[in-house]
């Protein structure tokens, strides 16, 4: 009976931030779809619309607040469920927003179907008892890639970060479940896995090490594990890592990189500051020189590896000096690709009353010159596979500039080329022909 009458409901999930949580909206996506909803391809048409938030900057709340807003403006007689990040310790200011049926936290996102069913009251309300239930996904909706989430919450306590208030102590999947997720995703046609988590390289460590038969006696379970698990399941696809701090980059992690080329040769790699009295106020526990040793290490261990990272810029306290030490850390490191964002003061965090902020006008200069910075790095790493040909997953989306095909290397290079849509979401030769500061061109030969 339920599901009769949920088919009449149909269902919009609008998703903000990271990889985690658009790995949560398609678990999601697919506990609604069984409990008998239609998912809405227009915004405009929805009976129910899914919030489901991100809060790591004052701009990703305004974000998430406009949306709630844009979705009770476009069909006032909707219900919004907000779920996400923002829901964590800002419930007080969702509450009264107008069409905010439901609340629910992070680890209530598996009742979503419940909630929608069991409750009927016109004010807000909010889900559950907290308990935690596993997700699991069986496909990934337009996207070429599938993410697999398999850890959440946070051991790391930066001065400027809210994601370890919102997301809890360390929580890891379970091998078996994580190992039959990614076998179900590859029969289903996908050529690339990319493991996330909210402190990726922390898997295990909240898993006895007996449960890992291979480590029985050797300590906890590791992010390594994983890795060997996926590598024995059959199929044509390959491993990329998302984001892992510095200090989970182990020998036994780099050898699995580089003796497999199912494991992409990229590893994300937050850098946040090249200033050691800026890292130390951040509470970031190591120095610009350990972290450019670390990289020369992974650098000599991994050929050709692609390095990614993410800058913060205008941490309180930050001189010209030190973002110019920044700077020149990006130059030296060439990562293929940069994420740049500016401090946001974030309430509960050890940064929130720190004084010494930069002025507008010396930000708006600072993310200029780290911008250019990081596109010259880019592409003086990216110049050094002109002629060469590089593996590329054909995404499923042409370039919507130039029409172009356009996929990923496992280097991490974006690369533009001409071709047919039959060879879209296969993994492919292509020759690099040409590059810029903004694109890298290749030509795919079908011979």
């Amino acid at each position: 009976m339920n599901s009769q009458i949920n088919a009449q409901k149909r269902f919009f999930i609008h998703t903000l931030g990271c990889k985690v949580n658009q790995y949560e909206s398609q678990a999601m996506r697919e506990i609604l779809l069984r409990a008998g909803y239609k998912e809405c391809l227009s915004k405009d048409l929805a009976d129910i619309y899914i919030v489901n938030t991100c809060t790591v900057t004052e701009k990703a709340d305004r974000e998430s607040r406009y949306w709630m807003g844009f979705f009770h403006k476009a069909n006032p007689g909707a219900k919004i469920v907000v779920t996400g990040c923002y829901t964590e310790n800002d419930s007080a200011n969702i509450t009264f927003l107008p069409g905010v049926m439901h609340i629910l936290k992070n680890k209530e996102k598996s009742g979503i179907a419940d909630i929608l069913d069991e409750s009927r009251m016109s004010q807000v309300s909010t889900a559950g008892s907290g308990k935690r239930e596993p997700l699991f996904i069986t496909d990934f909706k337009d996207h070429t890639k599938a993410f697999v989430k398999i850890q959440d919450g946070c051991e790391n306590r930066c001065a400027y970060c809210k994601v370890p208030l919102v997301r809890g102590t360390l929580h890891s999947k379970p091998l078996a479940d994580v190992a039959r997720e990614v076998a179900g995703l590859v029969e289903k046609g996908f050529k690339e896995i990319v493991l996330t988590g909210i402190c990726l390289g922390a898997w295990g460590k909240d898993i006895c090490p007996d449960v890992i038969s291979e480590r029985a006696g050797l300590g906890s379970a590791s992010l390594a594990d994983v890795i060997r698990a996926l590598k024995k399941l059959s199929g044509e696809f390959r491993i990329r890592l998302s984001s892992i701090e510095p200090k989970y980059i182990t020998d036994e992690l780099l050898e699995l990189i580089s003796s497999d080329k199912k494991v992409c040769r990229h590893l994300h790699i937050p850098l946040q500051s090249g200033d050691d009295e800026v890292l130390r106020r951040m509470n970031r526990p190591y120095s610009a020189k350990e972290y450019m040793g670390l990289i020369g290490k992974v650098k000599n261990k991994v050929k050709d590896i692609a390095i990614s990272t993410d800058i913060l810029i205008g941490f309180p306290g930050e001189s010209e000096a030190g973002f110019r030490n920044t700077v020149n850390c990006v130059k030296e490191m060439r990562p293929v690709k940069t994420h740049i964002f500016t401090f946001s003061r974030r309430k509960g965090t050890i940064a929130y009353d720190f004084d010494g902020l930069a002025d507008k006008d010396v930000l708006r200069k600072r993310y200029f010159e780290m911008h250019i910075a990081a596109l010259s790095a880019s592409y003086l790493y990216r110049s050094q596979f002109l002629g060469q040909k590089l593996d590329v997953l054909v995404e499923t989306k042409r370039d919507r500039h130039s029409g172009f095909l356009t996929g990923y290397s496992d280097n991490y290079i974006r690369v533009l080329f001409a071709g047919p849509d039959e060879i879209m979401k296969k993994i492919l030769p292509v020759r690099i022909d040409d590059l810029n500061l903004l694109q890298t061109r290749g030509v795919y030969d079908a011979e």
